[in-house]
């Protein structure tokens, strides 16, 4: 004579209330879960109800972890699309009919929670803005590396009654600073002593600093360079040619 379980044992529902954690450190989701439950096969799980709870906790937890506080209603929806349909649960000899949650969660976690929301917004605002002005920075500090005299054109565009004989002393030493901390400064500083230089010099002796610079180039095989020397001093005779002297009248007698 077999024996077999009475009908209540082999189906029922459940009623369960827990909490669970929010992608938010420190906020957890209150929530309501009803369902039902079925015992599969011969050998029934002793506690099947206790299985099918375990089942809709843990699956609830797994999708709220990844779920802001801000987003209750959502998830609820969301929950209950998974876990309204039947699922058999491997191994455990019980299968879940079906089951829905209700999600709450208090207005003072939801203030809290809103409130950080609109502060990490401000706060990333503020980085960016920050970030921006930084590249605009640099890319007027580039500018001024090769051109000083933009500092002067801006200020005649915006504020033309700043410009004074102390500020056109101050360009000057605004461009030496900006040049001493850009890549090759030396050389930049180089270039700045050397043009003070040449502008003093009698246009003979400028014409020979042309023309050596010329042969000096071409030397270390740099025919460009020199090339390019020539057509920024256009005027200046090539060093590589003889220069032709211009006839000379006989003295008549």
């Amino acid at each position: 004579m077999s024996r077999t379980w009475p009908w209540s044992a082999q189906r029922g529902s459940f009623s369960v209330d827990f909490t669970a954690a929010s992608a938010d450190e420190g906020f957890r989701f209150t929530v309501t879960a009803e369902g039902q439950w079925r015992s599969r096969g011969r050998r029934l799980h002793h506690a099947p109800e206790a299985i099918a709870v375990t089942h809709v906790i843990d699956e609830f937890s797994t999708m709220a972890a990844a779920c802001p506080i801000v987003t209750a209603t959502a998830l609820q929806h969301r929950a209950n699309a998974r876990l309204g349909r039947r699922v058999d649960l491997p191994g455990e000899r019980v299968r879940v009919n079906w089951a829905s949650v209700q999600v709450h969660v208090s207005p003072e976690d939801l203030h809290t929670a809103q409130e950080r929301v609109r502060l990490r917004a401000r706060a990333q605002a503020d980085q960016e803005i920050r970030q921006l002005r930084v590249d605009q920075a640099l890319v007027y500090r580039d500018q001024l590396r090769e051109d000083p005299t933009l500092i002067l054109a801006q200020l005649l565009v915006e504020s033309p009654a700043a410009v004074t004989e102390q500020t056109l002393t101050l360009i000057p030493q605004i461009a030496a600073r900006v040049s001493a901390y850009a890549p090759g400064a030396a050389w930049v500083q180089t270039a700045h002593l050397l043009d003070e230089w040449y502008g003093g010099l009698a246009q003979d002796a400028q014409q020979f600093i042309i023309d050596r610079l010329c042969t000096v180039a071409r030397e270390f095989d740099g025919e460009h360079v020199a090339q390019r020397l020539k057509e920024a001093h256009r005027g200046t005779a090539d060093p590589a040619l003889p220069v032709e002297e211009p006839p000379h009248d006989e003295p008549t007698a």
